[in-house]
């Protein structure tokens, strides 16, 4: 076989290959940013709250929070787990349940890496769109003016099991206004916002079925110097219930104020700066992957979360609520989930950022499962290509 046939072969080797390759997964690259429930990831030069996370003195944190550069609590706050903080160092008034850690200049570039790369991931999915307000409404002291409306988001999967929305301009919603988002445990949306976030009291981003850790929120952009914010029950004057909001908000350029009376039950923020004057904030559970690949039918191997159990990562949460179920509920030897006895219930929980948690364990199944079915597909491929070049170059030879 003379060397261009060779090469044909692998080119066309090569394009085999190429076509095992998928879309990133939003919900597997945050990394340990994903763990924290509040926490502030921008660089302190780039802005005069970059970095800062303030809790006032009402603030029941239910889990691990962290400033890049500073963290200050109120008297009276509550923290259920840990507190990290960068070269600003950390003020507490309040109770810190977990350790109060310095984190390094490189483990922050770190988280914020994450991050940015899956603000990215989520810029490159296709979208259904959805018209916003103005981004101008979402910046500077701008007259809240001219709300989306309430709006429901039902289940679209595309080729990689995710339902992908696009917010064009500033997700705002008016008082007695609702995002309402429809889905079950398996199923995963991202919703893509870019123009800031505005939501006022009385407002709520809803969940239907369908549990916080599987709706993210990449909200773009930010800054401070005139780009997009996020403002949650941030009116002056006002009273009564506060905006609701439940999901994961991904956002570590953005800086965002949290006004008394927000309802968090099923949220986690990932953003630039922080100033939160709230009361109780209830993390979601552990983010993990799609798990669209288990085909089990009994068990909790379909995602019903009907497990009985807790939410897989080791926490048990002591409020009045009733709590998305998780992935992974008790051993299963005999099921379609024989791993579940040996794998989903190793590491530490979700209130730990770079401990072995349940997320990793989770993430690691679903990439060893893609990994398998991608290398056995690529072998089919090799061994059909190279055996159809020999069988052309020895037919050729006979000629």
């Amino acid at each position: 076989m003379s060397s261009s046939r060779y090469m044909i072969v692998a080119a066309v080797l090569g394009l085999a290959a190429s076509s095992t390759a998928q879309a990133v997964d939003p919900f597997t690259t945050l990394g340990a940013a994903g763990d924290y429930t509040l926490v502030s990831l921008a660089d302190s030069g780039s802005g005069s709250s970059a970095g800062f996370l303030q809790l006032g003195s009402a603030a029941h944190v239910y889990g691990t929070i962290g400033g890049r550069y500073r963290v200050e609590t109120a008297s009276g706050v509550v923290v259920e787990g840990d507190a990290h903080y960068g070269d600003g160092g950390s003020l507490h008034g309040g109770t810190i349940l977990g350790s109060d850690d310095f984190l390094d200049t490189t483990a922050w570039s770190d988280l914020y890496a994450d991050a940015a790369a899956t603000i990215d991931g989520v810029h490159d999915l296709d979208a259904t769109t959805i018209s916003g307000a103005p981004t101008e409404q979402c910046t500077g002291d701008a007259e809240a003016v001219d709300s989306i409306g309430s709006h429901v988001l039902s289940v679209d999967r595309d080729s990689e099991g995710l339902s992908v929305y696009e917010i064009d301009g500033c997700l705002f919603l008016g008082s007695g206004e609702t995002l309402l988002i429809e889905g079950t445990a398996e199923d995963r949306f991202v919703i893509r916002v870019t123009g800031g976030m505005r939501l006022e009291r009385g407002s709520a981003i809803l969940l239907d079925g369908i549990p916080g850790s599987a709706v993210l929120f990449s909200l773009e952009g930010g800054g401070w110097t005139g780009e997009p914010w996020a403002q949650v029950t941030a009116e002056d004057g006002s009273d009564g219930v506060g905006a609701e909001l439940s999901g994961v908000f991904v956002s570590p350029d953005m800086f965002w104020q949290l006004g008394d009376g927000t309802v968090m039950p099923d949220t986690r923020i990932i953003a630039g700066g922080v100033q939160a004057n709230i009361q109780d904030m209830y993390s979601t559970d552990t983010i993990t992957g799609s798990p669209l690949e288990d085909d089990g039918e009994d068990g909790d191997c379909d995602g019903d979360g009907d497990d009985g159990g807790d939410d897989g990562g080791g926490i048990d949460r002591d409020f009045d609520r009733e709590h998305p179920g998780s992935s992974c509920g008790g051993e299963d030897t005999d099921g379609p989930c024989p791993w579940l006895n040996d794998r989903c219930f190793q590491g530490g929980n979700s209130t730990n950022p770079g401990g072995s948690s349940s997320q990793d364990m989770s993430v690691l199944m679903h990439d060893d499962a893609t990994a398998g079915c991608s290398a056995v597909a690529l072998g089919a491929s090799w061994l059909w290509f190279v055996g159809a070049g020999f069988a052309v170059t020895r037919r050729r030879r006979q000629d």
